[in-house]
């Protein structure tokens, strides 16, 4: 039989068992209050989210269960304990809350003191509860994460289907965007319901971003045509006019690229360009068939030739704008090779080399190649290339002792 506890250490445990019971009614309270706990106690959960819910809820109660018999004994002994002199009888009470197995829990853990299942110390309950506190927190924002990454992605995609459905409608477009809306409601319902299975771990599941994408392409669809018509009905002037500078800046850019063609043809040989594209000729007789449109009254063909025509248009300008830049970058690959040769051929005198036969030959055959017009550009990259490759092989002679990377 061991010895009864000192006076001392019943004071130790009885303040470690006042610390936890202070930290877990903290643990409690972030509980209670978790905005993962309010998203399951308001109903309308499905699959693994009701399954985790349906683990979750009976934990909670037996954790507010055990929290109360930790306090009520606690208190208790602190009590005892705060009277000027407790006697021995107080003492035996003490020792008996702080060492003694005096927690009764039935076979479901809840617990009674009529016939337990079993028995725990109250310092051995107080470390459970931090442990399942923790536990439950974390289950908590498992669920909280989860709704609100889904929540974050469906709450402005709902904003916007609203409003275009809306808009839909008064343009006599309401038939489109009925189907619409009830895609969003069934998407969101499957997904909100069971956050869990739509963003585990954090991110959105494959099939929660496919139904996102599939609603935020039907909303592109009905905006593009909704935009569209209402645009033709209340702006025709104002949309022909960015029409015509649209295709103007073709018209531009296509010239900013024939320039910049004859000027690398000039100096690069065999550029691997394809030839120029001549597309705002084509784009200014469409112009023309968009006003006979406007004529007619023929609004959905019209809207849809204009989009049409802005689409063309917008890629006329950044193919334009990408073979200009590819051309210009013939030229500023030939520039840049130049650069390297002399920073070789700088270094290689740094080494020694300046008059070393085999290397003059090589710069020779590299400087020709690159200061000649048209330059052929892949035999000067390969001219260049040797070099590099030939100064690299030499010994270090000079008081430069790296080598090239």
């Amino acid at each position: 039989m061991s010895a009864p506890m000192s006076r001392e250490a019943v004071d130790e445990t009885l303040a470690g068992l006042g610390a936890a019971h202070d930290r877990i009614a903290a643990a409690m309270f972030a509980i209670d209050s978790h905005p993962g706990l309010a998203y399951l106690r308001g109903g309308g959960v499905a699959g693994l989210t009701e399954t985790r819910w349906a683990t979750l809820r009976p934990e909670v109660d037996l954790l507010w269960a055990h929290f109360g018999v930790l306090g009520d004994l606690v208190e208790r002994a602190r009590g005892i304990r705060s009277q000027r002199r407790p006697d021995d009888a107080d003492w035996d009470v003490l020792r008996m809350i702080c060492g003694e197995p005096v927690v009764g829990l039935d076979a479901a853990g809840m617990p009674t003191d009529s016939a337990p299942a079993m028995r725990v110390r109250l310092w051995e309950l107080a470390g459970q509860l931090e442990r399942r506190c923790a536990s439950v927190a974390g289950h908590l924002s498992d669920v909280d994460s989860s709704w609100s990454l889904v929540a974050g992605r469906y709450a402005p995609l709902t904003q916007e289907i609203d409003a275009l459905v809306a808009q839909a409608t008064a343009v006599g477009l309401g038939d489109k965007g009925a189907p619409l809306s009830a895609a969003l409601a069934e998407a969101a319902k499957t997904d909100l319901g069971d956050p869990l299975s739509a963003a585990p771990g954090g991110r959105l599941a494959r099939a929660t971003q496919a139904r996102l994408d599939r609603l935020t392409t039907q909303l592109g669809v009905l905006r593009e045509r909704v935009g569209a018509l209402v645009g033709i009905r209340d702006g025709y002037p104002r949309r022909m006019a960015e029409l015509r500078a649209l295709v103007d800046q073709v018209g531009a850019a296509e010239g900013r690229l024939a320039e910049g063609y004859a000027r690398v043809a000039d100096r690069i040989a065999d550029t691997g360009l394809p030839p120029a594209p001549h597309a705002a000729a084509v784009l200014q007789a469409r112009l023309a068939d968009l006003d006979r449109l406007h004529r007619e009254q023929r609004w959905v063909q019209l809207a849809d030739d204009a989009a049409a025509l802005q689409r063309a248009a917008t890629r006329a300008r950044q193919r334009a704008d990408e073979l200009r830049d590819a051309a210009d970058g013939l030229l500023a690959r030939r520039d840049e090779l130049r650069g390297r040769l002399e920073a070789y051929r700088a270094k290689a005198a740094r080494l020694g080399y300046a008059e070393h036969d085999g290397l003059t030959a090589l710069h020779t055959r590299a400087r020709e190649l690159l200061w000649t017009a048209p330059c052929d550009l892949r035999a000067a990259t390969r001219a260049v290339f040797a070099y590099q490759q030939a100064l690299a092989t030499l010994p270090r002679t000079g008081p430069e002792g790296d080598t090239d990377g």
